[in-house]
């Protein structure tokens, strides 16, 4: 047996047919000639080349943030999305979407505020009924963070963690979450 994801679709092989679950429902289930199973098996073999993480570049908009105990500061996280894939928004169109989200670990004497993300981009693709709330190219994440006076000085790492799935017009790869190390210097 063998287990694919391809459009929101579960396509499993199973010796001589191809089932395939719809997300929407999970209980409906059709079976497919083993022709369209076996272009299944080559679109995602296809897929599983790439991760999202692979599509997805991330990194802090500095190489490292200098702050003052007690000051604020502005946090960018840049997201880099290769040609000819998007990932869904923070708020995606529909509810089944995977979002793209970011998550700023607590460190001690740093606090961190919501995260800002840009506005997204209405897409129409050719699997979707109706636009969807994407992101391409390039997009920057932001949040505002105030390092408290108790904020030791010297070297530290916020650390967050980005979930994202990247997809183009024929499928989406797996879902992902990004470690990211973002490096402050506190000094006087």
């Amino acid at each position: 047996m063998s287990e694919c994801n391809l459009r929101g679709q579960s396509f499993i092989i199973l010796k001589n047919e191809a089932r395939i679950n719809y997300r929407s429902g999970g209980q409906m289930k059709k079976t497919v000639p083993l022709f369209l199973a076996l272009l299944a098996v080559l679109l995602c073999a296809t897929a599983q080349a790439q991760t999202s993480a692979s599509v997805v570049k991330v990194k802090p908009q500095e190489s490292v943030y200098k702050l003052k105990p007690g000051a604020t500061f502005q946090v960018a996280v840049v997201l880099e999305i290769d040609e000819g894939y998007h990932i869904n928004s923070n708020q995606p169109a529909d509810k089944f979407l995977i979002p793209t989200t970011l998550k700023v670990e607590s460190l001690k004497g740093l606090r961190a505020n919501t995260v800002r993300y840009p506005k997204a981009k209405m897409q129409k693709f050719s699997f979707s009924e109706k636009p969807m709330s994407v992101f391409e190219g390039r997009a920057v994440l932001r949040f505002t963070a105030r390092a408290l006076p108790s904020l030791a000085q010297g070297s530290h790492t916020l650390k967050a963690k980005l979930t994202v799935q990247a997809c183009n017009d024929a499928l989406c790869l797996k879902p992902q979450t990004v470690n990211l190390d973002i490096p402050l210097e506190v000094a006087l």
